[in-house]
């Protein structure tokens, strides 16, 4: 107990002596104490103790320099920002600026929990300070700077990245450090249906997603009206690399019986919704149904027939129709010749 009281005293009167120095040789005291409290932080987190570094940090920035004041009021989230894994997440932070801007006299630093997320000063980014949990993930809006952005892109999210956010901001204004929550959650795959004939004659549905966080939500409803979902049997499985799920679950039916189910998933934390309807018949109803469908396609045929014959006749009839008047013009010539025949002779015998 006395060598942990020991040693924060020692280092303290040592980021005072150092403090002194920097500012008697021009350079800002404030960033050289901040680039040797990181350098604990590096020596520390191979001991597991970065806690200590932060506390000496925190203390520094209560002790030393210009303390946040109204006038100096970053804005961060004030409730809980979601991230997608896999995905690119944006941690805003935004701070005020006025005048002339040196980015050199700037320092942001982003923390998770107890690790050094990302940290910028003497006008650059500090990459050798993070923590190799984010190296090569993060990244500042460095255009954006002048403006008060001080915000954090968070590349290729995991699960461990959720929990609480800190961002440190320290400029000619003033210093202020503010935190929020992060949770993360990944969307589930397309389900895969699978039904299966059991020997009892029962039928089986099982429905299978994966890649999803956290547990979802399921329904099964009959007839899109009547929840059995307590008659089903759920089964969650856990990637251990990756740490999202993987979803069985099946629902038992009765062989003799046709239904309609609808299958229902839902992460809430994403608004993601799966909703798939599935009509199933059984192996007599199915009988059924095939016996049903052949006495249409018969009727149809049959129907179909009698069509083609009814046509048939139609055309038959105009045909001969057509026949029979071209014939009739040809007989009412000769009937008129001959007509005219007997009206000749007629006359001939008449005269003589």
């Amino acid at each position: 107990m006395m060598m942990m009281m020991f040693f924060p005293t020692r280092t303290l009167m040592l980021m005072f002596l150092l403090s002194s120095r920097h500012k008697a040789q021009g350079e800002d005291p404030d960033l050289m104490l901040t680039h040797y409290l990181l350098q604990m932080e590096i020596s520390l987190r191979s001991v597991r103790d970065s806690t200590l570094t932060l506390t000496l940090l925190n203390l520094f920035l209560l002790l030393h320099g210009v303390s946040s004041d109204t006038e100096f009021e970053i804005s961060v989230p004030t409730g809980v920002q979601m991230g997608v894994y896999g995905e690119a997440v944006h941690l805003s932070c935004v701070f005020p600026v006025s005048g002339s801007w040196d980015a050199d006299r700037i320092m942001i630093m982003w923390q998770h929990n107890q690790e050094v997320v990302h940290s910028f000063f003497h006008g650059r980014d500090q990459p050798q300070y993070q923590s190799q949990t984010y190296a090569n993930r993060t990244s500042l809006f460095h255009q954006e700077m002048k403006k008060g952005n001080a915000s954090l892109r968070l590349d290729r999210t995991t699960l461990e990245d959720a929990g609480e956010y800190t961002c440190s901001v320290r400029t000619r204004l003033g210093r202020q450090s503010k935190s929020f929550p992060l949770k993360v959650a990944a969307f589930y795959s397309e389900p895969r249906l699978k039904t299966s004939l059991l020997d009892n004659g029962h039928m089986e549905v099982l429905v299978t997603s994966e890649g999803g966080f956290p547990s979802p939500s399921l329904q099964w409803l009959m007839g899109n009206t009547r929840d059995v979902t307590n008659h089903t049997h759920t089964q969650l499985s856990k990637d251990h690399h990756t740490g999202l799920y993987s979803v069985n679950s099946k629902l038992i039916l009765n062989g003799t019986v046709s239904s309609s189910i609808t299958f229902i998933m839902k992460n809430p934390d994403l608004d993601q919704t799966i909703r798939r309807n599935i009509d199933l018949f059984s192996e007599n109803g199915g009988s059924d149904q095939r016996s049903q469908r052949a006495g249409l396609i018969v009727l149809s045929v049959v129907v179909v027939i009698l069509l083609a014959v009814i046509i048939s006749l139609i055309i038959l009839r105009h045909r001969m129709m057509k026949k029979e008047k071209s014939r009739n013009p040809s007989e009412s010539n000769i009937e008129s010749s001959e007509a005219l025949i007997h009206q000749t002779a007629a006359e001939k015998t008449f005269n003589g």
